[in-house]
């Protein structure tokens, strides 16, 4: 099973054969538009599940399978958290997902990992029920642990090992949080300024059949997003 997290920054109906080509049994895309706008083209494999949720139609979070995964959202969720969506996923595989795109907040002390903290608590009994992945841009680093939020890096990893869940990067690697050395996002696409803000987090049971964990390329992300993805290979 092939897992993808990417924030392609918008315009994903351009960008979108660059995650085709890799065939993930489930991706999560941030700043992608409304399925409406997407035109997909007839000699590029198109996904056979899709859900997208957002506030505007130009900037969203897109959830794809292109191995037939059924995407069920759950029906009772909180607006209020932008974004931490739960989907329950079925097929040729059970589980659920928390899928994750941290925002801003008028409140700085509510922005980012704060809202994910708040999933965590809105969703607690969604992630006991069965196993649960979380993949997104949580917009966050062990790094950024200084700023003083409701609900810290720190804080939400530590709640994620206690309901045994953990980053699949810093088990394949054996780095630490805030110790990363390959980078997810480029601000302004500059390499001079990188940091690592997206996660893919699976249960600790499934660590065993963990194949491969990438991180893309400067090199061959970069002139499509300021975001390079993130993607596990299990067995």
């Amino acid at each position: 099973m092939k897992l993808i997290t990417w924030n392609c920054q918008g315009a994903f109906r351009k960008k979108y054969p660059a995650i085709a080509r890799l065939q993930p049994d489930l991706a999560v895309i941030q700043e992608c538009e409304q399925l409406e706008r997407i035109r997909w083209a007839e000699d590029i494999p198109s996904p056979a599940s899709r859900l997208w949720f957002g506030l505007k139609p130009t900037r969203g979070l897109g959830i794809f399978s292109w191995t037939g995964l059924e995407l069920s959202p759950l029906e009772n969720t909180d607006p209020s958290i932008n974004y931490c969506l739960p989907v329950r996923v079925s097929g040729a595989a059970h589980f659920h997902l928390l899928a994750i795109w941290a925002m801003a907040h008028r409140d700085s002390r509510l922005s980012y990992i704060a809202q994910v903290n708040f999933g965590l608590i809105a969703y607690q009994a969604f992630i006991q029920e069965a196993d649960t992945v979380l993949m997104g841009d949580f917009n966050s680093n062990q790094r950024s642990d200084k700023i003083q939020k409701l609900g810290y890096h720190g804080l939400v990893v530590r709640s994620l090992a206690d309901l045994e869940i953990v980053s699949a990067y810093h088990f394949f690697t054996g780095e630490k949080h805030g110790k990363e050395t390959a980078f997810t996002f480029y601000h302004g696409r500059k390499q001079s300024r990188p940091f690592h803000l997206d996660y893919i987090f699976i249960p600790r049971r499934w660590i065993r059949r963990v194949k491969r964990v990438t991180v893309g390329r400067p090199e061959d992300w970069l002139a499509l997003s300021d975001h390079c993805p993130v993607m596990v290979e299990l067995l």
